[in-house]
């Protein structure tokens, strides 16, 4: 089953979705790590012509957020 962009930003028990300049950061909700942590690799292997993904994690490495950033969009800074 393909990835839904759509459907993903509408959030879910497992994470939260916060609006972020260039794109959104999804967050683990606590007591749903496990659930999180497919998702990202879900997200992840998803990635591509449509979006791109950043994994960030805490201080045990864990993955807890992902930034999602839409490849299409006009960014908010200009790159050198």
């Amino acid at each position: 089953m393909a990835l839904n962009l759509e459907t993903l930003l509408e959030g879910a028990p497992a994470y939260g979705v916060v609006d972020a300049r260039d794109g959104v950061l999804l967050y683990g909700r606590p007591g749903h790590e496990a659930a999180f942590e497919a998702l990202a690799a879900e997200v992840l292997d998803a990635s591509g012509d449509d979006f791109e993904v950043i994994l960030l994690t805490d201080a045990a490495e864990r993955c807890d957020r992902l930034f999602v950033a839409p490849t299409g969009e006009h960014k908010s800074f200009d790159p050198r």
